[in-house]
């Protein structure tokens, strides 16, 4: 309520000051006042009434001005005009008036140096030495501090000087001396050589007396003398007489088990391995009649490993034994254990990494690996690992080894995607000349195989074996 009563006030309050201000500026001056009046201004004398303002007949305009005729200009009062130069002419030169001489200047009795003021004149230091004057050639010829030796005469007819009395009293003092000191040396005991004991002074003994009796300047032998050099028992030699090596090399597992194939155009390997794991069922019919060469892998833990490898080797696929290592395994237990696996089919192309511990779980266990399967002869086939490491030393050792490009099927997959990934190992095996994929031996993975053989990227490449491969790499 006091809030609404303050505001009424307040506007009230501006309603009555707008009214007060309207009714100021619209009531006239009050009568009171009297306008200002100049009391300066001039007062007219004329008795002309004034204006009234009324509108006059005829207008100030209307009246004729009275032409003002131009009269004489008034004479003006010389002192006000302007000084006037004086325009005279100037008097003409008179030409033929004497120029008068030039003055001679006043001789002065001196001989034309100028003429100083007297002053003291500076006077040289009392301590000062007077140079000395200079000393003849001849004087200074020969240096008399120390005092020089005087020159011997010599006679114009004698090339060398002849000694005087006091050069032949020095030269035989200095031969008595002589005959002294070696006196005394030939009487003296005579000190013999101390005898070389080092371990090489036999050595050196006789080098210098076989240097001594044979000359440098040996004569060269017979260039057709051969000498004896290591040679290497593992590969045959090529152009030798005997054929054991070649029968060595043929007998080896990784010959002798493997399929022949011709690479007549010289194209780029490719290889198939399928892995019979056992789980999946297959048209054996099928994969007897595919149109190019595979290889097949089977576990050596299967009970059936041996019936497989040989059914498998009968139809003509190479066969590969597939096993696993533990890591924690010694070299002893790699040998033993690769001895039992690799008994179980004689069938064996090669030795195949496993799909759980592989053959890689240490450097221990790869290189003993590679020890075996040199003496065994057998092909070496393991999975992409890093830079490849134990099965680049595997091949440097001598073991035909390889290493899978690509798993095409390790995740069930689609044939569109495994005919994908056979296209890029045909492109990539351009680039190195050999490359081996690695499936499941089951009926989508055989589909997706024959309808790849069909397209125009299977011709760009020799499916081979995988012993092919092998040969390739090494």
């Amino acid at each position: 309520m006091l809030r609404g009563l303050l505001s009424g006030v307040f506007w009230g309050a501006i309603l009555v000051g707008g009214v007060l201000a309207a009714t100021s500026l619209l009531s006239p001056l009050p009568a009171t006042v009297t306008p200002q009046t100049n009391t300066d201004a001039p007062k007219t004398t004329t008795d002309t009434p004034q204006d009234t303002g009324a509108v006059e007949t005829k207008s100030q305009a209307d009246t004729a001005v009275e032409e003002v005729t131009a009269g004489d200009a008034p004479a003006t009062d010389g002192s006000d005009a302007p000084p006037l130069s004086n325009t005279a002419s100037a008097p003409k030169p008179e030409t033929g008036t004497e120029t008068a001489a030039l003055a001679a200047p006043v001789a002065t009795a001196t001989d034309g140096a100028v003429a100083m003021n007297e002053e003291t004149p500076v006077l040289p230091n009392p301590q000062a030495e007077t140079p000395a004057a200079p000393v003849p050639d001849s004087e200074l010829s020969i240096s008399t501090n120390p005092p020089q030796p005087a020159a011997p005469n010599v006679a114009e007819t004698e090339a060398f000087p002849t000694p005087s009395a006091t050069d032949e009293g020095i030269e035989v003092a200095t031969s008595e001396a002589t005959d002294t000191v070696e006196n005394l040396v030939t009487e003296a005991a005579p000190i013999e050589e101390a005898e070389d004991i080092t371990p090489n002074a036999e050595a050196a003994e006789e080098l210098a007396e076989d240097s001594a009796s044979e000359s440098l300047l040996k004569p060269a032998t017979d260039l057709n003398e051969t000498f004896e050099q290591r040679t290497s028992s593992r590969l045959p030699t090529v152009g030798s007489d005997d054929g054991a090596d070649m029968d060595a090399m043929a007998s080896r597992p990784v010959e002798a088990n493997a399929e022949p194939f011709e690479n007549a155009e010289e194209k780029p390997v490719m290889a198939i391995v399928l892995i019979d794991t056992g789980e999946q069922s297959f048209d054996m019919e099928a994969l007897e009649s595919f149109p190019y060469p595979l290889s097949i892998a089977v576990s050596t833990l299967d009970p059936n490993v041996a019936e497989k490898s040989a059914d498998y080797r009968a139809r003509g696929f190479e066969v590969l034994a597939m096993m696993n290592m533990p890591i924690d395994a010694s070299a002893s237990d790699v040998e033993q254990a690769l001895q039992a696996h690799m008994s179980v089919s004689d069938v064996f192309v090669g030795v195949m990494e496993g799909l759980d511990d592989g053959l890689q779980g240490s450097k221990e266990i790869s290189d003993q690996v590679t020890v075996a399967l040199l003496d065994s002869g057998h092909g070496l086939l393991m999975f992409a690992n890093g830079l490849n490491t134990a099965q680049k030393l595997a091949a440097k050792e001598g073991v035909p080894s390889a290493t899978v490009f690509r798993d095409f099927d390790d995740k069930g997959q689609s044939a569109v995607v495994m005919r994908r990934f056979l296209d890029g190992a045909a492109f990539k095996s351009g680039q190195e000349q050999s490359v081996v994929m690695v499936g499941r031996l089951r009926d989508e993975a055989i589909s997706a195989l024959l309808l790849w053989a069909l397209q125009d990227r299977a011709g760009t490449v020799a499916m081979a074996p995988v012993s092919a491969a092998f040969d390739t790499i090494n």
